[in-house]
Parts: C-alpha cells; structure tokens; sequence
C-alpha cells in the first residue's frame, strides 16, 4: 500500500502500532512524534532494525508538520495514572494533551 501513516506517541502503543504496519505491509511511510526525543529516536532506532525482513517501508523520526500530507494520523500519546490520581483527573489531564495534539496537527494542515 501506498499510505503515509503518522503516529503521534512513541511509546508501547505507539510503537507497537508502527511494528504492526511494519509487518504488515500497510504503509510506505511511518512517521513517529513524540515530544519525547530520546524516547522517539530510541524507538525509530530499534523498529529500523527490522526493516530487512519487511516490505519496503522509510520509517523516520517527525514532528507535527508530517500530518500535513499524511493519510492517517494516529493519537496514541497520553499521560500514565499518578499514584492515588483518580480517573477523572488523569481523564482531565489526558484531554488536556489530546486537545494541544490536535492544535498542533491543524497547525498544519
């Protein structure tokens, strides 16, 4: 397939995600952001490793402005539960996160 797919989070999920379409063939791009760096190079190093035995795919770092021309922006970033947080405020917190995500995403496209 020909898709550009953004994943905007690198971590389990995020990560997890590209390996997935990594396999399956089901992307030509894969771009990750997260505002973590040394997360996101970490994860773009060690998924790299794997592209021998898959499909021809470019797997890269990005930022924000990869979303401009992407087929498919995927949200995976989140904040984890703080010890004694209850679920309405990491719920709060989350939306928090995913409403700066999607400024930034219309920022631009």
């Amino acid at each position: 397939m020909g898709l550009k797919v953004v994943i905007i989070g690198a971590g389990s999920v995020g990560a997890t995600i590209a390996y997935a379409l990594m396999i399956r063939g089901s992307a030509r791009e894969i771009v990750l952001v997260d505002n973590n760096a040394e997360k996101l190079h970490g994860e773009v190093l060690d998924l790299n490793h794997g592209r021998p035995f898959v499909k021809p795919v470019e797997l890269k770092e990005g930022t924000y402005a990869e979303c401009a021309d992407a087929d498919i922006v995927v949200i995976t970033a989140g904040a984890k539960q703080k010890p004694d947080e209850t679920r309405i405020e990491l719920l709060n917190r989350n939306l928090a996160i995913l409403q700066s995500i999607i400024q930034e995403i219309l920022k631009h496209t």
